[in-house]
C-alpha cells in the first residue's frame, strides 16, 4: 500500500508544478490507504476500460494513446507495475513515430516512477533522460521542471542503493549527490522564472533532504528557506515535515536544544491543525526517541520508541484494510462479468483475507514481544551502564587523590632535605625540583577537585601554577597578565605544560624581575585550526639559549617540546619571549 501513495502523490506532482523527486523517494499517503480511496481508485480504473473501449470504436489514435496512458496511470495507482508498464508502452508506440512531443514525455515520467518504486535504477534513468529530451524539443518549461526534478529523484535513488549494499557494484555513479543537487537547481531556476513559489519551497525541501544524506549543516539553510515559503501559504502538512525534519538535522549536529524546539513546533502544529498522518506521526516519535537518547532521557526515549511500535502496527492495519478494500472493489467489478466467476473470487478472496488477518495478527504479537523484550533490555544495559560509569568514576577519582597524596609526600620529603642543605647551589636544584613536583601535583589536584576525570582547564590551571611559582620566589606582587582561552587539554598534556611554564616562570623570577622597576609576566593559550599555541614573555633584560643548551632547565624545555610533537621558538625582543605550539589532535592520537 505505500506503493499506491507514492503514485498517487506523484500524480499530483507531475505537470501540476510539484516535484516528482521527492513524492517519489519519501513522499508516502495514508489516505490511499483507507477503504474510501481504494474504492475510488477501482472506480476510475473502471472509468478508463470503458474509456478506452469507446477510443477504439472511434479509431482515434491519438485518443487510444491517451487512454493507454491513462491505464497505465490507474493500474500504477493500485501497485500493479508491470501491467502500468505495458500500457505506457502501448501509448509510446502511437505518439513516438510523430515526432518529440510533451505527452511523449509525460508517459517516460510514468515509466520512470514505476521504476523508481520497483528500485530499477538503470531503467528509470535511461526513461528519465528520455523524458527530459522530449520536454525540452517541446520546449515546455514545466515539462522540464519535471524532468529534472525526476533526474534529481533517480539520482539519489542510486546514491541509496549504492549505500544499502556496501562492497557491491556500484548502481550508480560514486558522485550521483551531486548530479541530484544539479538537476534541482537547475530546477530551481525554472521554477523562479515561472513565478511558482509552491514549486520552489518543493524545491528547497527536496535540496534540503538530499544535503541532509550528505551534510546536515547545509540542508538546514534551505529546509528553512521551503519553511519561509510554506508559512504564508498556512500548508501544515509540509510545514510538520520540514520542522521535524530541522529536528533531525539538527541532532546530526549534536544540538538536541534547537532540535527540540523545531520537533515542539511540529508537534503542536499537528496537534492544533487536526494534520498528521501515519507517516508524520511515526517520523515525529522517531525523531523524539533519537532526542531524548542523544540526551540521556531513557525514559522519555523508550516511552517515544514504544509510540513508535504502536504507530507502525496501526500502519499495518491501516495496510490489512485497504488490501481488503481493494478486493472487494474487485469483486463487484469481476461480478459484472459473470456469476460464476464471481462466486469464484469472492470464495478466494476471503481465504485470501483470512490468512491475511492471521499472519497480521502473528506478526502484531511478534512485535509487541519484540518490542517489550527490546524495552527490557535496553532498560537493563543502562542500568548496567550507569553502574559501570559510577565504578570507574570512582577509580579515576581515587587514582588521581592517590596521585597527588604521593606527589605531596615527595614535595613534603623535598621541603625537609630543602630546610637541611647548607650549599647554595643544591638548595637552589632541590628548590626547582620541588616547583617541579608541585607543578605535576597541581594537575592531579585539579583532575580530582574538577567535574571532568582525565582533562584539564588551562584557564584555571595556568594562573594556579605561575602563581605558585611567584609566591615561592616572593614576587606575587607583580603583574601578571593572562590572556586564556578555553581549553580542555588530558592529564598527560597538562603535566607538560606545566614543567615548561615552570621553568619559563622560574627562570623569569631568577633573572628578569630582581632587576626590573615594574616587572609584567604575559601569557597566554588559544586554539587555531586544531593546533594549540602557548605564548610567554616578561619584560625583563631578555635571553637567547645557547646553542649548545646546557642547562637542566633548556634541556627538559626540548624534552616536553619534543613529546608535545610541538614546535617552539625564543626571541628577546624588549624581554624574554617564547611561544609553543602543538597539534592537539596528533597528541591524543599519540597517547
Amino acid at each position: 500500500m505505500q506503493s499506491i501513495g507514492l503514485c498517487k502523490q506523484m500524480a499530483r506532482l507531475l505537470f501540476g508544478g510539484a516535484i516528482l523527486a521527492c513524492g517519489m523517494i519519501w513522499a508516502y499517503s495514508v489516505n490511499a490507504q483507507t477503504p474510501q480511496v481504494g474504492k475510488l481508485l477501482y472506480e476510475k480504473l473502471a472509468k478508463t476500460q470503458q474509456e478506452y473501449k469507446e477510443a477504439m470504436a472511434t479509431g482515434d489514435s491519438l485518443a487510444v494513446a491517451e487512454t493507454c496512458y491513462l491505464m497505465g496511470k490507474r493500474y500504477g495507482a493500485l501497485g500493479d507495475y508491470l501491467t502500468a508498464q505495458k500500457w505506457f508502452i502501448r501509448s509510446l508506440r502511437i505518439r513516438e513515430p510523430l515526432g518529440p512531443s510533451e505527452d511523449i514525455g509525460k508517459v517516460y515520467l510514468r515509466m520512470t516512477e514505476n521504476e523508481v518504486i520497483q528500485k530499477h535504477y538503470q531503467a528509470a534513468m535511461q526513461y528519465a533522460h528520455r523524458a527530459e529530451a522530449n520536454m525540452r524539443v517541446a520546449h515546455s518549461i514545466q515539462g522540464q521542471l519535471s524532468a529534472n526534478n525526476v533526474l534529481a529523484g533517480v539520482y539519489e535513488l542510486g546514491w541509496k542503493m549504492n549505500h544499502e549494499r556496501p562492497g557491491a557494484i556500484l548502481m550508480a555513479p560514486a558522485n550521483s549527490l551531486d548530479s541530484s543537487l544539479y538537476y534541482l537547481r537547475r530546477a530551481e531556476k525554472m521554477a523562479i522564472a515561472l513565478n511558482k513559489p509552491y514549486e520552489v519551497a518543493l524545491i528547497y525541501n527536496c535540496m534540503g533532504k538530499t544535503l541532509a544524506l550528505k551534510d546536515a549543516r547545509h540542508s538546514i539553510q534551505y529546509l528553512k528557506k521551503a519553511y519561509a515559503i510554506y508559512g504564508p501559504m498556512k500548508q501544515p502538512y509540509p510545514l510538520i515535515n520540514i520542522s521535524q525534519e530541522l529536528a533531525d538535522c539538527y541532532l546530526k549536529l549534536g544540538q538536541p536544544g534547537v532540535a527540540k524546539k523545531w520537533l515542539d513546533t511540529a508537534t503542536h502544529m499537528r496537534d492544533s491543525t487536526g494534520h498528521g498522518d501515519y507517516w508524520q506521526n511515526r517520523n515525529i516519535e522517531e525523531v523524539y526517541t533519537k532526542l531524548y537518547k542523544q540526551t540521556g532521557q531513557w525514559r522519555l526515549a523508550f516511552d517515544h520508541q514504544e509510540k513508535y511500535l504502536s504507530l507502525l502496527v496501526q500502519t499495518m492495519n491501516a495496510d490489512r484494510e485497504g488490501a481488503i478494500a481493494r478486493s472487494a472493489m474487485l469483486y463487484e467489478i469481476e461480478k459484472k462479468e459473470g456469476k460464476l466467476k464471481a462466486q469464484q473470487k469472492e470464495l478466494a478472496l476471503r481465504q485470501e483475507s483470512l490468512k491475511a488477518q492471521q499472519r497480521l495478527i502473528i506478526i502484531t504479537t511478534v512485535l509487541f514481544l519484540m518490542a517489550g523484550v527490546a524495552c527490557v533490555f535496553f532498560y537493563w544495559l543502562f542500568r548496567k551502564y550507569l553502574r559501570i560509569s559510577g565504578h570507574n568514576a570512582k577509580l579515576v577519582r581515587e587514582q588521581n587523590h592517590r596521585v597527588k597524596n604521593n606527589l605531596q609526600s615527595i614535595t613534603s620529603l623535598l621541603g625537609l632535605q630543602f630546610n637541611r642543605l647548607t650549599d647554595s647551589a643544591a638548595r637552589q636544584a632541590v628548590e626547582e625540583s620541588l616547583l617541579r613536583v608541585e607543578a605535576m601535583a597541581l594537575v592531579h589536584q585539579r583532575l580530582y577537585d574538577g567535574d571532568r576525570l582525565v582533562e584539564v582547564d588551562l584557564t584555571h590551571y595556568i594562573p594556579e601554577l605561575v602563581g605558585g611559582v611567584l609566591r615561592s620566589f616572593s614576587f606575587d606582587h607583580i603583574r601578571q597578565e593572562y590572556d586564556l582561552r578555553p581549553i580542555w587539554l588530558n592529564a598527560d598534556a597538562a603535566v607538560n605544560v606545566g614543567l615548561l611554564l615552570n621553568e619559563l616562570v622560574t627562570n623569569s623570577c631568577k633573572y628578569a624581575f630582581p632587576f626590573h622597576p615594574k616587572p609584567v609576566l604575559e601569557i597566554g593559550c588559544q586554539e587555531e585550526n586544531g593546533r594549540i599555541r602557548i605564548w610567554f614573555s616578561d619584560n625583563g633584560p631578555g635571553f637567547m639559549p645557547s646553542a649548545k643548551g646546557n642547562s637542566f632547565g633548556m634541556k627538559l624545555i626540548d624534552m616536553i617540546t619534543e613529546k608535545l610533537k610541538g614546535k617552539k621558538s625564543f626571541s628577546a625582543n624588549k624581554g624574554s619571549q617564547f611561544t609553543l605550539s602543538f597539534d592537539c589532535q596528533a597528541l591524543t592520537m599519540s597517547s
